[in-house]
């Protein structure tokens, strides 16, 4: 369940996508495929959302809405290529539209295409400054480039303007974490805890900071007698539990 629920929380952004307005006249046949498409990505049927999306990009194939949609769907399925691919049609369809960039950033990201991820991701921004969502998925390249502090930024600006995002909540507890900021990183964490009892990984999160700063913050030490664990185990578990996230 919890599974779905994360995935949700990513599609739900694909029904604003599907009613941006158009360049061109809407084609009736492709946007009720389109519509069934967001319906059946909303109640995790993801690959009968793709047969939708694709129905909708057979009978107009020039609304990058569609593109974008699909892609959306396939990064939610860590189809990271297929969703690049799609991200880039939408780019070529709508050059103009900072989410087509800001997507295929997120998926270049998780391809760890961080180069071409980040250039994408400031494009967005350019046309689109301080978007919180693309300040979210740059801040995560940034981490994964070991920018810590530029990481830390881009979450600060995007919680700003959205400080109730688990997301980025969560991430910028491990930008926290990694900058050894533990006190920080505790209250990013009991917030998503409180938020989301149920949520694992973030609990297991909160209780290696919490053995970190009771240790003295003191790397592979041990709290009553037991080692505490180190951000190299932390990064383990949380790898674990980001295999079923979406960006």
């Amino acid at each position: 369940m919890n599974i779905l629920k994360n995935r949700f929380t990513f599609l739900a952004a694909l029904v604003v996508l599907a009613f941006t307005p158009l360049a061109h006249a809407a084609n009736a046949t492709a946007t009720a495929h389109a519509n069934k498409g967001v319906q059946l990505s909303q109640q995790g049927a993801f690959d009968q959302a793709v047969e939708e999306f694709t129905k909708a990009i057979a009978a107009d194939p020039k609304d990058a809405r569609f593109y974008r949609d699909r892609g959306g769907v396939y990064l939610t399925m860590k189809r990271f290529q297929d969703a690049v691919n799609d991200f880039a049609k939408a780019v070529e369809l709508s050059p103009k539209d900072h989410t087509g960039y800001s997507l295929r950033g997120a998926a270049q990201s998780e391809l760890l295409q961080l180069d071409p991820a980040l250039a994408d991701l400031n494009k967005a921004l350019e046309i689109k400054p301080n978007d919180p969502q693309t300040l979210e998925r740059r801040g995560l390249v940034y981490y994964r480039q070991k920018n810590y502090q530029a990481a830390l930024d881009d979450y600060n600006n995007a919680l700003t303007q959205n400080p109730k995002s688990t997301l980025g909540l969560s991430r910028r507890a491990d930008a926290y974490v990694a900058l050894a900021q533990f006190d920080k990183a505790l209250a990013d964490l009991e917030a998503i805890t409180k938020e989301r009892p149920d949520d694992v990984s973030a609990q297991d999160r909160l209780n290696f900071v919490r053995q970190r700063i009771a240790a003295g913050e003191a790397p592979g030490g041990k709290l009553n007698g037991v080692r505490v664990a180190t951000r190299s185990d932390l990064n383990k578990r949380r790898g674990t539990a980001n295999a079923r996230r979406p960006s």
